[in-house]
């Protein structure tokens, strides 16, 4: 019995499973990544301690009602108790970061209101709140 030998097989690397598995990489981290910048949806409960120390918050939230009327937190206030107090803060804080939540009735010429009272104090670091928009929407 004559049995023959086959030359031996060059072998070969076959690039687009390669590529199929780099790419998932990729998107598993890219995905991954974004879950973990934007924490506002996880539900933490943090442990208790006797020894911590009380620091000052690095944001103050301002609320413009349709009407026109601000908020600072909860309390109710005008334009000169705002500026003192966004001010207060602010030499507390020089980083503070002031967050300007606005009813979408509100006019425009309110938030500018509210705008101009914090850059005026010295604040320049401030952010206007949304609701994010649906995909569908």
């Amino acid at each position: 019995m004559l049995v023959q030998r086959r030359p031996p097989r060059k072998p070969n690397v076959q690039i687009v499973p390669l590529i199929d598995v780099i790419f998932f990489i990729l998107v598993f981290f890219m995905l991954f990544t974004t879950f973990r910048t934007h924490p506002a949806g996880l539900n933490l409960e943090l442990p208790k301690s006797v020894t911590s120390d009380k620091s000052t918050p690095t944001q103050v939230v301002i609320s413009i009602s349709a009407d026109g009327r601000m908020f600072l937190g909860e309390r109710q206030v005008n334009s000169a108790s705002l500026k003192a107090e966004i001010g207060q803060s602010i030499k507390k804080r020089p980083d503070l970061f002031v967050v300007i939540k606005a009813d979408k009735n509100t006019k425009y010429d309110y938030v500018v209101q509210a705008m101009d009272d914090v850059r005026q104090v010295g604040g320049y670091r401030f952010g206007l709140a949304v609701r994010p928009r649906d995909a569908t929407n």
